[in-house]
């Protein structure tokens, strides 16, 4: 099995750059690359017609304007509903917008969080649409990303041939060694295997495993995707890094504990805050 990359700790944006653009949207994509995210963190589940399609809960209730269960609508029928921001990214929007009347006037071209350009796609946007897994494909083949991973979100609901319909669409754009499939259904990531011996997988967890690298050689998996308090003890990672394992904890947002996983030797944080993530790793390297 290949190793999924270098020693240089990564920056995955988490559902895109999701702590200043909607989660999951092709806008949070697009500038988790702008702002120099390593790679992209995403959900994959299927649509009522079998459509890969990216959004994170089995409902569109949080995240959109639409309700009920997300397997419960075509494609078509989808791409009619649009985002809605999560508090904190509404709330950073709705300042910019305010301040946006006074850099007409002094010719200011980045506000607070934002730039101008974007406080102005924001005043024409009242949304975003749903994306599919193609137009993620389509934008990562023609970027410089080091990595996508997929987490399937088949825990809850089973969808039928989503692990199949996930390779082969990887397949297609030959994105192979830039992938990483993760779940919470580590069945999911045996039947993948079974597919394909050397696609890389993550199991995801959001509790502390015992004896990590015998349970992951036993179902084939390279990856380890850990809720990040439960991998801060100093022995608990030795055990598991000596074994060749790598570590892509979630979802570190504050800096107290990105340099917490930092210093755990992780090989890649995934973060909602890109800019903040890429500045403290950048800080790091300039220092030593």
């Amino acid at each position: 099995m290949r190793m999924c990359y270098d020693l240089k700790i990564l920056n995955i944006a988490h559902r895109g750059y999701s702590g200043k653009f909607d989660e999951n949207t092709m806008i949070a994509f697009k500038k988790a690359i702008e702002y120099k995210a390593d790679g992209i963190e995403t959900d994959v589940q299927l649509s009522k017609d079998n459509i890969p399609i990216i959004i994170h809960d089995e409902t569109l209730d949080r995240t959109t304007n639409g309700h009920g269960y997300v397997k419960d609508y075509t494609l078509d029928e989808l791409k009619r509903f649009i985002t809605k921001s999560m508090p904190k990214v509404k709330a950073l929007k709705e300042n910019a917008l305010g301040q946006l009347q006074y850099s007409k006037y002094n010719n200011i071209l980045k506000l607070d969080e934002y730039t101008v350009e974007e406080t102005r796609y924001f005043q024409s946007k009242n949304g975003e649409e749903i994306p599919t897994l193609r137009e993620l494909l389509e934008l990562v083949a023609g970027s410089n990303l080091k990595v996508l991973n997929l987490e399937l979100k088949n825990s809850i609901i089973p969808y039928s041939g989503l692990e199949e319909k996930v390779l082969s669409m990887i397949y297609e754009y030959s994105l192979q060694d830039k992938i990483i499939i993760s779940s919470f259904n580590h069945l999911s990531l045996v039947r993948i295997r079974k597919l394909d011996k050397e696609i890389k997988l993550g199991a995801l967890t959001d509790s502390t495993l015992a004896n990590v690298p015998r349970y992951l050689q036993e179902i084939s998996v390279e990856c380890y995707h850990p809720f990040f308090p439960s991998i801060l003890n100093k022995e608990y990672m030795k055990e598991i890094k000596d074994a060749g394992i790598i570590v892509n904890p979630y979802t570190v947002n504050e800096e107290e504990h990105m340099n917490m996983v930092i210093k755990a030797n992780v090989n890649s944080i995934i973060t909602n805050e890109v800019e903040r993530l890429h500045n403290l790793l950048k800080d790091n390297r300039n220092r030593f």
